[in-house]
């Protein structure tokens, strides 16, 4: 009798839960078209990357600068992987739709997040990087070898530019932000005219900066705890010095460079083709930071070559 009467029960309860509304979360659609979005937990924190494409294996690392994310690459991933690869688009912690912790970002964080990466997800892969995240690609293709394929790297940073050294002072200058001086530096940050004004820094033109790029970078800005990520930029504790590292990489690489750069002119690409005259060297007229953006379609032809000709 008393089986019975729970098995009515269980059946009860079945009933019910079918009539009820569905409380199943949806998950925003991906940004790159016809990718996947996923999230995977890397050490203590969430890394949210989108996937496209079957073959061997294409990791594209965006810059590092306020409101960046995966965005940056939306019209290379597809691209690349009707070529026949297979393209992760990753957001770096504190950037995009990847986990936002409150506290100081370093170099080690990103270089940590990037190799398990590749070691959890991705395996080994050419890596396509820009800016510091590019310096970040260099150092893990040196120390890590096995991990990366190739690199195609973006206006790299790393040799005079953005290569102080970590150590205390870059603590002592992150904790002057990390307070009141920091929410008002912030918060003049997220205005419109503020906003434009270091985008036409890495976009070649205003007419690059569409109705959806400033969306997109503006939102990004204004999720919870992202100031602490920019933050950690404007006070060097980002900064990776690449002239140790350089010399050691043995991978196939390309460089490219918009030729209109102006923090990071065309100018320091000098310096990493000295150190190793064998890399290759693409720039691009009519860009400046971002040629992956501003001259997608060739970007994308002159990218599919070079990983072509370095399997």
């Amino acid at each position: 009798m008393k089986l019975g009467v729970r098995r009515l029960a269980i059946l009860l309860v079945l009933l019910l839960s079918a009539c009820l509304p569905s409380l199943e979360i949806e998950q925003e659609p991906a940004i790159i078209p016809g990718a996947q979005a996923r999230t995977v937990t890397l050490g203590e924190y969430e890394t949210y990357y989108e996937v496209i494409g079957e073959g061997p294996a294409v990791v594209m690392v965006h810059g590092i600068g306020g409101g960046s994310s995966g965005f940056q690459y939306r019209k290379n991933a597809p691209a690349l992987a009707a070529a026949g690869y297979r393209v992760y688009v990753v957001d770096l912690l504190g950037f995009g739709r990847s986990a936002h912790p409150e506290r100081r970002y370093t170099q080690d964080l990103y270089v940590e997040q990037l190799t398990r990466f590749l070691e959890e997800v991705s395996g080994e892969a050419s890596l396509v990087a820009n800016g510091l995240s590019a310096a970040y690609a260099i150092r893990i293709a040196a120390e890590r070898p096995e991990l990366a394929e190739s690199l195609v790297l973006i206006s790299p940073t790393g040799y005079e530019r953005l290569a102080r050294p970590q150590n205390e002072a870059r603590i002592e200058a992150f904790e002057q932000f990390s307070g009141f001086a920091g929410n008002v530096l912030y918060a003049a940050l997220l205005d419109e005219g503020t906003q434009r004004f270091f985008l036409i820094d890495a976009y070649a033109g205003r007419e690059s900066l569409t109705p959806e790029v400033l969306a997109t970078y503006d939102r990004n800005l204004r999720v919870e705890n992202a100031k602490w990520a920019v933050l950690s930029f404007i006070s060097g504790n980002l900064d990776q010095d690449v002239s140790s590292l350089w010399t050691g990489v043995t991978q196939p690489t390309l460089i490219t460079w918009g030729t209109e750069a102006d923090t990071t002119p065309i100018g320091d690409a000098a310096d990493f083709l000295r150190a190793r005259p064998e890399t290759e060297f693409v720039p691009f007229t009519g860009a400046k930071l971002l040629p992956n953006e501003d001259r997608a379609e060739t970007f994308n032809e002159v990218v599919q070559e070079f990983l072509a000709r370095s399997r």
